[in-house]
């Protein structure tokens, strides 16, 4: 048997689980500089970001561009780390130099065209990136198994309507809190749902299991295996929950997979994929006029999605105002969500407010790294940091308790909170967010969801009107206490907790679609109230 190369060894004993060993091994080739030293940093860059200690990956692969110049993988990876940690303007800059030493890297490419999107402010060059990645880097699986047309399904049949749900984050993962209630209560007796998990599974995969007659752990399939066996189940309405995100199946997709497919709420942006038929969504969501910035036809609803809280979190607090006697504003967003703009307006708010603090939860995992990483950011920008405290990433229960400890919530943006935005709201936290006026749906995120919810007084227009309704708040901290009281009750009694309506419109959506394909109606907007 060949011995192994050390590279060969070190990544033996990474997949082995002996990260310690691998570790010295892979940072022994890096220190020797041989032919292998670039993979190794990268290596290396990897595990530190598993551990979350993002600043030392960072720092090993800027050191490797220095050293042995520009390599496109490196560039990819570091990139990655660069938005992770809120750096827009590096990551762009390092997946464009990656580009420019091998162009047809798909997904450096789609990162590239996702973040650039993510601070793009007209809505027509969004959709037009993403018809152009689709275009130029999807591959279209093959398959063996014709699709079925209207002509060969049988219109008299009286089966349940067959939908399938296909996403790697049917687990722990933001996703559960919007999915569980449609897997949970639809009508089996007329739909017949099918999940395909195309990632790892977990407890909360074992939970959702329950609710779901057929499940299907697809993560084994490539993509031509996938597309064969979900057209063999004759599954008549495929719906994508994952977008241009991981473990997404869009080459599945593309090959149409089934008669009638649909994207939802994984990903905001308009795919840019012909093949999916509709995309589901709602009048805040998508207003009059904003059609012709999808690719997708649009299935307008009276709300979005459900939202069904986490467990084990119903403690409501009253403010911390009053005991600590200033007002603790807090941020909740992923760190790479932070744009300077945002911090420049909360450091404004805070300077202009002496009785004032802030805490951000950062995407580090210990207090060493977001000291050395993050807090800089925050000192660069002025911030009185006698006032401000930066921790790292909290536990699910840690971080549904954050209102004993916070008055109220600040939004990101321009790309807003989501799932973050309705959990404040759970929590009975006012979440202050700043929308504009276009109809770019990352960034009007939590704007729309507080003015569903019936909490437009959290919703700003400008870096000074929010800074203005924050002094308001911070300067008559009553107003909090009114806010606080009225935040869980608006969220209950708004569509997204009225989990059977929102389950009953879904299906009039998927039954719409349907007789749509039987008829060989064209693909149109409709929306269902």
């Amino acid at each position: 048997m060949a011995l192994l190369t050390p590279l060969q060894e070190g990544i033996k004993l990474l997949h082995e689980g002996d990260t310690d060993g691998a570790r010295r091994t892979l940072s022994s080739i890096w220190e020797d500089g041989g032919s292998d030293a670039g993979q190794a940093a990268r290596f290396i860059a990897h595990i530190e970001k598993a551990e979350r200690r993002y600043s030392d990956a960072i720092f090993i692969l800027e050191s490797s561009l220095e050293k042995l110049g520009d390599d496109a993988a490196t560039l990819a990876q570091l990139s990655e780390l660069y938005m992770t940690m809120g750096n827009h303007h590096k990551a762009i800059e390092a997946a464009t130099r990656s580009l420019n030493e091998v162009p047809d890297n798909a997904v450096t490419a789609l990162n590239r065209a996702i973040w650039q999107s993510n601070y793009e402010d007209r809505p027509s060059e969004i959709k037009k990136a993403f018809e152009q990645w689709s275009s130029r880097y999807l591959q279209l699986p093959s398959s063996g198994s014709p699709l079925r047309s209207a002509t060969q399904t049988d219109k008299a049949s009286v089966r349940p309507l067959r939908v399938g749900y296909v996403s790697g984050d049917f687990g722990n993962h933001p996703v559960r809190y919007f999915i569980e209630p449609y897997l949970r209560l639809h009508d089996c007796s007329q739909f017949e749902i099918h999940a395909f998990m195309t990632s790892e599974e977990d407890e909360v995969s074992q939970f959702l299991k329950e609710w779901v007659p057929h499940w299907h752990n697809v993560k084994a399939l490539d993509n031509s295996a996938l597309l064969s066996f979900i057209r063999s189940l004759e599954i008549d309405i495929l719906v994508d929950l994952s977008g241009h995100t991981e473990a997404s199946k869009l080459e599945v997709f593309a090959a149409r997979a089934a008669p009638v497919q649909v994207t939802w709420w994984g990903f905001v942006h308009t795919l840019g994929i012909k093949e999916i038929d509709y995309r589901l969504s709602d009048f805040e969501t998508c207003p009059p006029g904003a059609e012709r910035h999808y690719t997708e036809a649009l299935c307008r609803m009276e709300c979005l999605t459900a939202y069904t809280p986490p467990v084990n979190c119903d403690t409501q607090y009253p403010s911390p105002w009053r005991r600590n006697r200033y007002v603790t504003m807090i941020s909740l967003n992923h760190t790479r969500k932070l744009s300077e703009a945002a911090l420049d307006c909360w450091c404004e708010v805070l300077l202009q407010n002496p009785n004032s603090g802030l805490i951000v939860v950062t995407a580090e995992g210990n207090e060493a790294d977001t000291h050395n990483y993050f807090t800089p950011r925050l000192v660069e920008r002025g911030f009185p940091m006698d006032r401000v405290s930066a921790v790292p990433r909290l536990s699910m229960l840690e971080y549904m308790n954050v209102a004993s400890v916070a008055d109220f919530a600040l939004d990101s943006f321009p790309v807003s909170g989501g799932v973050t935005t309705l959990h404040s709201l759970w929590m009975g936290l006012p979440v202050l967010t700043l929308t504009p006026k276009s109809t770019i749906a990352m960034q009007t995120y939590s704007g729309n969801t507080l003015r569903l919810v019936g909490l437009d007084e959290c919703v700003t227009s400008s870096n000074q009107e929010l800074i203005s309704r924050a002094t308001q708040w911070i300067q008559h901290p009553a107003l909090i206490d009114q806010l606080r009281e009225r935040t869980r009750p608006s969220l209950v009694s708004s569509p997204f907790m009225n989990l059977e309506a929102r389950v009953r419109e879904l299906e009039a959506c998927f039954r719409e679609m349907w007789r749509r394909f039987l008829h060989n109606e064209p693909v149109t907007d409709l929306s269902v109230r």
